[in-house]
């Protein structure tokens, strides 16, 4: 009997399995528990943050970070000033040196390039025969009258040609040899290079005006 004796302690060791259903649910075992895992708190990564300076930080003085520096140098002004003395073209109404003017033939106009290889093929065309040595081009000088311009320059004898001043129109004569101040002058309102071949009655009126006038001249 002795070995058949159940010891009672032996039998309550697991004594979860004599627990009865209702029992079960109310307490309920490691095994039956969910096993609940424990959440790690992640910790978001910290932002570096900026250190902030003990010391107050001065207001930024937006005024004088906005003020536009202004150029060194002699400054803009200054800069202006010597452009326009590079591209303001020269006065036209200045008075050259007239008294310089020593050629046989003087030719008061608005010559271009074309009309100046035109007057030196014509010119040094016999009996003319005038060298581009022998002859200048003036502009026209419209505060002065056609009467001081041949006084006070020195060439034997003028040719007025192209389109003239207004005023100086009243004293020349188109096409026509005229004596100013002992001096043969000679005004051809068209510009040679201008003339077409059907225009040989002015071609011949220029040619002749100017035989005429080397002849007289020399």
């Amino acid at each position: 009997m002795a070995s058949d004796r159940i010891d009672l302690a032996e039998l309550y060791k697991f004594d979860e399995i004599y627990w009865i259903p209702a029992d079960r649910s109310s307490q309920p075992s490691e095994a039956d528990s969910p096993v609940v895992m424990e959440k790690q708190e992640v910790q978001p990564e910290q932002e570096a943050k900026p250190s902030i300076p003990d010391s107050p930080v001065e207001p930024l003085n937006i005024r004088e970070e906005s003020k536009v520096k202004e150029p060194q140098g002699p400054g803009l002004q200054a800069s202006l000033m010597d452009e326009e003395k590079v591209t303001k073209p020269s006065n036209s109404s200045e008075r050259p040196n007239l008294a310089s003017i020593t050629c046989q033939l003087l030719i008061v106009g608005k010559i271009n390039a074309t009309e100046k290889e035109r007057l030196q093929l014509v010119l040094s065309a016999a009996p003319v025969s005038l060298s581009t040595a022998d002859w200048q081009v003036l502009e026209p000088v419209e505060d002065m009258s056609v009467e001081e311009l041949v006084r006070e320059t020195q060439a034997s004898y003028y040719l007025f040609l192209g389109e003239q001043a207004p005023a100086w129109k009243e004293t020349l004569v188109e096409a026509q040899i005229k004596s100013i101040a002992n001096k043969s002058v000679f005004y051809f309102p068209r510009l040679i290079s201008s003339l077409k071949d059907s225009e040989k009655p002015l071609k011949l009126a220029f040619w002749n005006a100017m035989k005429e006038m080397v002849r007289n001249g020399k």
